[in-house]
């Protein structure tokens, strides 16, 4: 073997093995601690449910699919008392169901007061082909954003060695 394809094959076997290896000085950078969740997410106990444009209703030729289908699941979690007037809720639920890269579920929460955008939960519908398959999808995806929520808005259980405040 001539020394020019001994040096070659050495230098690829080298790039190879240098592949493999974790660059030590790399370091990984640390995520940001997590913020405070706006109060209002927390201590609200009455929702407004809004319907906002749903594409969803035209994808599967069910007028309103996406807003009954959000005040089903929240009815039947009870954690929120829904009412008819936005004047009367805690928090208004904006409800839309969009198709920008991919099909999304989106529920934006407001402040009624404010008409500030406290969060946003967002949940894709895992694409189909035929449409009994789509509308699982989007039940599926409904179930997913709904339990978003509930993760968001249940609070921890205290630890049971947690110290108890002097009153």
């Amino acid at each position: 073997m001539s020394r020019i394809v001994r040096i070659g094959t050495f230098c690829i076997a080298a790039a190879m093995a240098l592949l493999t290896i974790p660059i030590a000085s790399a370091k990984k950078i640390a995520d940001p601690p997590a913020a405070p969740i706006p109060m209002q997410m927390l201590t609200g106990k009455t929702v407004f449910i809004s319907n906002s444009e749903s594409t969803a209703d035209i994808i599967f030729a069910v007028p309103d699919l996406t807003y009954n289908t959000l005040y089903e699941h929240m009815k039947s979690w009870g954690k929120y008392e829904l009412v008819s007037a936005p004047a009367d809720a805690d928090l208004v639920f904006n409800i839309n169901f969009v198709v920008l890269l991919y099909p999304q579920l989106r529920l934006v929460v407001l402040d009624p007061k404010t008409h500030v955008v406290l969060w946003t939960f967002a949940e894709q519908v895992q694409p189909w082909v035929r449409q009994s398959t789509g509308r699982k999808n989007f039940d599926q995806a409904m179930v997913n954003l709904v339990d978003d929520v509930k993760t968001m808005t249940t609070p921890l259980p205290a630890a049971a060695d947690a110290p108890v405040p002097n009153k």
